[in-house]
């Protein structure tokens, strides 16, 4: 199977839903772990110095004090994992892959491969 336009687009495919794969799972892990919301609709890194959600998840530090999630990482939190929009990235990336590489094997008969 020689390298033509259609199979670097289903790599590229490929690899982009698995980057935004690996990026979702860390995303909500460090929500989860490091990020409080108070009754308020507030939104605080549980200790500092301040974690981050971009360009890669990180936890906050160690010192027992709250500080505000601010910018970038407020939108990622209240927009993209709140919403679930990630997750349903992450699975509509998957299934275009699966339905491009399903695609491009079937075009690749028993006669095709034995040539």
């Amino acid at each position: 199977m020689k390298m033509d336009r259609n199979n670097v687009i289903i790599a590229v495919m490929i690899l982009a839903s698995l980057c935004v794969t690996v990026y979702t799972v860390e995303t909500e892990k460090v929500a989860a772990n490091f990020i409080y919301e108070d009754s308020e609709g507030n939104v605080w890194w549980r200790t500092m110095p301040s974690g981050s959600l971009f360009p890669w998840p990180r936890g906050s530090g160690a010192l027992p004090a709250i500080s505000e999630v601010v910018g970038v990482d407020l939108f990622i939190y209240k927009y993209l994992i709140k919403t679930s929009a990630l997750v349903i990235l992450s699975i509509l990336l998957w299934i275009v892959s699966a339905v491009l590489l399903t695609k491009r094997l079937k075009i690749y008969t028993p006669k095709q491969i034995e040539r």
